[in-house]
């Protein structure tokens, strides 16, 4: 598995439906040995392809696995949490996840969009220096990918 690729097939999984093909917003999925498979120097990492799966042959990977061996390897690890973070854990609140992380074994939990701020700041300087430059910040993953690409 390419773990820098978080979408990917799971293909005996797959039945061949190209439903992924098609939902496939840059064409990034191609029929390789009879299944459909994500091109990982196209894919931006949209989800559609997840989406579309009617039999969940396209999956996004979990890390877990790789956090407990994070936490087991490093005495200090923190946790960047998006905003988003309260739609997932619906009921528990701010502290209780910050509590919970760290009885994880986090040393602690910051949230992300404090470095979308620093960044949207930066972005406002070489704006305002001009020079007729496009600038293009986000922190989605999935525009990163798209202008990458």
């Amino acid at each position: 598995m390419d773990f820098l690729q978080p979408v990917f097939t799971e293909a005996t999984q797959c039945q061949d439906c190209y439903k992924c093909l098609r939902q496939c917003p840059v064409k990034a999925i191609r029929i390789q040995d009879g299944h459909a498979t994500i091109i990982p120097d196209l894919c931006m990492m949209c989800g559609h392809c997840v989406e579309a799966c009617p039999v969940g042959a396209k999956r996004v990977r979990i890390d877990i696995e790789r956090a407990k061996k994070l936490l087991e390897l490093n005495k200090q690890v923190i946790v960047s949490l998006a905003p988003s973070f309260v739609s997932e854990f619906e009921g528990v609140s701010p502290a209780g996840v910050i509590r919970a992380f760290k009885m994880l074994g986090f040393t602690g939990v910051s949230e992300t969009a404090l470095g979308a701020q620093k960044i949207s700041a930066a972005s406002a300087d070489l704006i305002a220096e001009g020079g007729g430059r496009t600038i293009i910040s986000s922190a989605c993953p999935t525009i990163v990918e798209m202008v990458k690409k």
